[in-house]
Formats: structure tokens, sequence, C-alpha cells
């Protein structure tokens, strides 16, 4: 009977799987396919490609060194800087608790609409410590900044290399899904987006506790088992998308792994010791996000994340696979015919990766634990609102399955030949695959970069052009119909105290931004009608979740306003809103703006009885 040490030595998948490091070389040595398909595989077998890629992901992403600031890098600059009652340890837990909320809702810097039950703490601390060392070293550098992000992007992308090797051996199957790794478009944001950089740290910790876990089943040296539970636990500190390490820790356990299906888990029940720890000061830290609409949390809303996670599944998916990025879906409204056939779109290529990799996964042991762990990672990575920033681990066994793939469909000696009635579909679909993960990838990176930059620019003239005169220190600040709550009126807060700039005295926001019609109903009053719903996009829904329902006759109390929820539409959102001011509307207190062609322009209320229609506007976006 061998012993635990003998167990833990033996293979623990057939070496017979993988393909041999030559077997580009199997063509005529002497043809130009032959001579190109030998320098290719010796290229992707080098013994430093592992380095090189890492570099090269870097050299891709080297313009976002000019990104400069962006987004949600302005509030958590402020609290990095001392500019709110937040300590710089908090950056990342912005809606603590109710009293906290109805502070915001009293100023402005939280809607009416928003949820009094919002909170947003996430344990991110890892992450938050490398924030708070910027600021310690170069406060005032984002492109030092942006470098310290990268350095964690050639992390991720070592790390993935050298796992893919000691999963697919020192073979051109590893070599290939490194490079696709290291050219995917979906490190884009992570990489130029300070505020994302989270994302990064979770899967470079991810992915070197998968390592030394495979080295430890390889070579049994308990010392990688306990550097694997270790790395765990800081992934899961850096992001909560590191749970995604458990789907394929889990996956390697059930497919990969040797011994009886009781051993296999024993072996991983540390690691599952930590997700339990992680899991009791989650729930003991109150840590998470409820109340909104963007985002889902499984634990606290299963009933919420399990009915949206199939589209949102799905749209992560097509973003993987395809040039059209996953959050595209933000960008339209629940109910709506285009988000119907973005839909219908987005499970079509589900159906077809279906149809592609079940044959595969059937006949090859290693392809299922790339697909199954692919798979398991979706469920975490759904838990915010779909977009391409999420697919880190995602993408991680997607490569490595299209690379697995390529050697069944393109290499004669295939372990997993795929039945003749799909060869032609398969060789098709994966050569159209691999030229967008190897060819078209990096250009997709780069043109997310310029689409971050360019909305910053937006985001720019937007704030630029808010009044910042002395007198709107005395004044409340109202706006008619900004397009976006979070960055076209928080951000307002945010652009102020870094500036330095004066403050309004409260800020008062009267839509979401789609179509509305503002009706003057008497001296004090404005009667808003939202004959297209009163919410205009799924990411306006980000104050406040759909499952939290408006009553007719619903109100609130402000400092300086009333707001009377008069009738609700077929969804149970408000129709129709009557705003009361304090003091008359022409009030030298009130200063009025609206959101036009981009930039916020002044507007007075219409005379007593008069009504003035206002069309949705574009966003920064």
């Amino acid at each position: 009977m061998p012993n635990s040490m003998e167990r833990a030595q033996r293979p623990v998948f057939d070496r017979s799987a993988e393909a041999p490091p030559g077997d580009f070389e199997q063509s005529n040595p002497e043809s130009i396919y032959g001579r190109i398909a030998g320098h290719v595989g010796t290229a992707l077998t080098h013994r430093r490609l592992p380095l090189a890629v890492a570099i090269l992901a870097v050299i891709t992403m080297l313009p976002v060194l000019s990104g400069g600031w962006q987004m949600d890098d302005y509030f958590q600059r402020c609290i990095l800087l001392g500019y709110s009652g937040a300590r710089p340890i908090q950056a990342l837990e912005p809606y603590i608790d109710r009293k906290h909320n109805l502070a915001q809702m009293a100023f402005g810097t939280m809607p009416w609409w928003g949820s009094l039950e919002l909170h947003h703490a996430f344990f991110r601390y890892m992450t938050t410590l490398t924030m708070m060392l910027d600021y310690r070293l170069w406060p005032n550098s984002p492109a030092l900044m942006h470098l310290h992000s990268l350095f964690w992007l050639a992390a991720v992308v070592l790390a993935a290399a050298l796992l893919y090797r000691e999963v697919l051996g020192t073979t051109w199957i590893a070599g290939l899904a490194s490079l696709m790794y290291a050219l995917d478009g979906a490190h884009a944001v992570p990489a130029g987006y300070l505020a994302d950089r989270d994302a990064l740290i979770a899967c470079c910790f991810g992915f070197l506790s998968l390592l030394f876990f495979v080295r430890w089943r390889k070579i049994g040296r308990s010392r990688d088992r306990w550097l694997s539970v270790l790395l765990l636990a800081l992934s899961l500190s850096a992001y909560e998308m590191g749970v995604a390490t458990a789907a394929y820790l889990l996956s390697y356990a059930l497919i990969l792994d040797r011994d009886i299906v009781r051993e296999r888990i024993v072996r991983i029940l540390p690691h599952g010791g930590v997700l339990a720890a992680y899991a009791l000061i989650y729930k003991l830290g109150d840590f998470g996000s409820h109340g909104s609409g963007f985002y889902l949390d499984p634990l606290r809303n299963p009933i919420g994340f399990a009915s949206s996670f199939l589209q949102r599944a799905a749209f992560l998916l097509m973003g993987q696979w395809t040039p059209v990025p996953a959050d595209i879906g933000l960008a339209f409204e629940a109910g709506t015919p285009a988000l119907f056939h973005l839909t219908i779109f987005a499970f079509i290529i589900v159906a077809l990766l279906l149809l592609l990799f079940i044959p595969l996964a059937l006949r090859d042991p290693i392809a299922r634990f790339w697909a199954f762990g692919a798979l398991l990672s979706l469920a975490p990575s759904a838990a915010v609102g779909p977009d391409n920033r999420m697919l880190g681990f995602v993408g991680l066994g997607s490569m490595a399955l299209l690379a697995r793939l390529a050697h069944s469909v393109f290499v004669r000696a295939s372990v997993a030949p795929i039945p003749r009635v799909l060869k032609g579909f398969a060789c098709v679909a994966t050569l159209i695959f691999l030229l967008d993960h190897v060819i078209a990838a990096p250009f997709l990176g780069l043109a997310q970069i310029a689409y971050q930059k360019a909305v910053n620019s937006r985001l720019g003239r937007a704030m630029a052009s808010v009044p910042s005169d002395q007198q709107l220190a005395s004044q409340d600040l109202v706006l008619i119909n900004p397009a976006d709550h979070v960055y076209l009126v928080g951000e307002i807060w945010a652009f102020k105290r870094l500036a330095k700039t004066p403050m309004p005295r409260h800020f008062r926001e009267l839509s979401t931004g789609g179509m509305l019609e503002v009706t003057r109903v008497g001296p004090r009053s404005l009667r808003l009608s939202f004959p297209e719903g009163f919410f205009s996009t799924a990411f306006s829904r980000y104050m406040r979740s759909s499952n939290e329902r408006f009553s007719a006759g619903q109100h609130y109390d402000l400092p300086g306003l009333m707001v009377l929820v008069e009738s609700l539409d077929a969804h149970g959102d408000p129709a129709q809103v009557l705003y009361e001011f304090a003091v008359s509307l022409e009030d030298p207190s009130l200063r009025w703006i609206r959101w036009h062609e981009g930039v916020y322009v002044p507007w007075a209320p219409p005379a007593l009885g008069r009504s003035e229609r206002f069309a949705p506007e574009n966003r920064i976006w």
C-alpha cells in the first residue's frame, strides 16, 4: 500500500496526453511551412518564454503611463490625501451604514432615490496598502502609479505562463496559451485604471497559489502546499474575485488529481479553511455590497444573483471570446429591445462555444480541467455588472482551452480527435479565435485604453463646466437631467475638493437623465414626468436595487427640498415626482444647471403652468 508521500509524488495526469514539444515539426522540415512551424515551436517552448511574454504584456500596455487619474481614482485620491472624513485604509469602503447614507443624501452626493441600505465596504486591504504606498512615495505622479500597476501585470502574466507550463508541460500549447493571455485585451482596464489594480493583484496571488499547489501535487514538497494556502489568502485580501482561485483548485482536485475522491478533497481542506475564515471575517466585519442594482452579493441576495447570473455569465463569455466587450450590456436598461438582442447574441456565442469545446472536454482531461475552472470562475466575476475587467481568471482557463483546441484541430497526432461532422466548423472557429486573440487582441486593448482616456477627457470637460464662482458656496446646485449620478454628480464633489474650489451647500439631482418632462406647478414647485422610465440605463440603478420598491405617496424631506413620488409606472419606478423647494424657484440661493452636449449649462425654470421637455442626452461613455 503506497504511503501518502508516494501518492503525492505520483504524476497527477497522464503525460501521454501532452503534446510533444516538437510536434510542430511533424510536417516536412524542408518545406516553408515546416521551417516556419519549427521556428514557432522553438520560440513557444523556449525556457525564457514566461519572462518574454510578461515583458511583452507590459510593452503592449505602455500607453497607460499617460492615462492620468480616471473616474474612481478621483474619489480615492480625496480619501488617500485626507480630503474626506474617512481614513486612507478605508479608500475602498465608500458606503458604510445608514447614518453615513443619510448624511450623503442630505448633502446630495447620494441622490434622494438612493437606498439608505446601500452598503459598499470591500475587504481589499492588500490593494489599499499598494495605493497608500503610491501616495507615500509619489502622490502627484500618476505615471509612476501606472508603472506600479504594470509591475503587477507583468507578475500576473509571468505566473500564468509558469502555471501553463506546470500543467501542460514545456510544449507549444503552453507557450501559445501564455502568448494569448499576455496579449489579452481584457488586461487594458486593470492595467490602465488605477482603481482596478485590485484585479491584477488578486490574479497574481491566485495564479501563484495554483502554481504551488500543482507543484506540490507533482513533487510532494510540503512547503509548496502551505505557500499555496498563504497565496490564496493574499489573493482574497486583494479582491473578492480571488475566490475564483478556489474554482481552479476544486477543478484540479476533481479532474486531474489522482486517488479516491475523499483524499483529493482532503488535500484542499486547508484552502477551504482559508475560504471559511475569509467568509467569517467578511460576515463579522460587515463587508460586501448590498442595496445596489449593479453589485449583486451572492451570499446576501442569492435569488437576485441567480436570476441575473446566466445573462451576466453570457456577457462575460461574449467579452472573453469575441471583440464585443461584456460591459456593453450596461448601456441598456432591462426590458429594452437593444438589451434583448444583445442577450440573444451572447447566448448564441455561448451555444457555439459549447458545441466547439464539449467534444474536446469529454476526451481530454486537461482541457476539461481548464474548462471547468473557467466556468466556475464566472460566479465571482458575475457578482459585479458584466465587464471585461473581470475576466482575469476566466481568461486563464480560456486561453489554455483555446491552445488545447488548436492542438486538437491542427495537429495530426491530436490526443482528442474531433468528430468528422464538426471538423470543418472547429477548424474555422479555431482559426477565427486564434486570429482574434493573437492578432486583434492587443489592438483591442489599445483601443480600450484610448477609449478610457477619451472618457476621462470628457469627464474633465464636464467638470470644468460646473460653476466654480464664490457665490456657489451659498447656493444649492440643482441638476435637472444629469446623464449619470456616479460620475457626473458625485465626481463634482471630488473635483472641487481636489481643486479647492467653492463647494455648493447642497447638490439636488432631479432625474437620472432619460426622457423627462418638467412642469412648473407652483411658485416653489416642479413636477417631473418620466415617459420612458425613471431609470434610463442598467448603471443608473447603481444606487438602488430594483428589489427595493417605491410606493405612491412616498416622500423624502431634505434640507430645503421635499420630494413626493406621486405615481409609479408598470415597473414600480417613479412615473411622476413633485419637487417642492423651501424658496421660490427664482431665489438666488438656487443655481440651476442642465446637462447638454457633454457639458453643464445654465437653466431657468419655466413660467407657472408651462412645461419643458428634455430628450435623453449622451453620457461621457
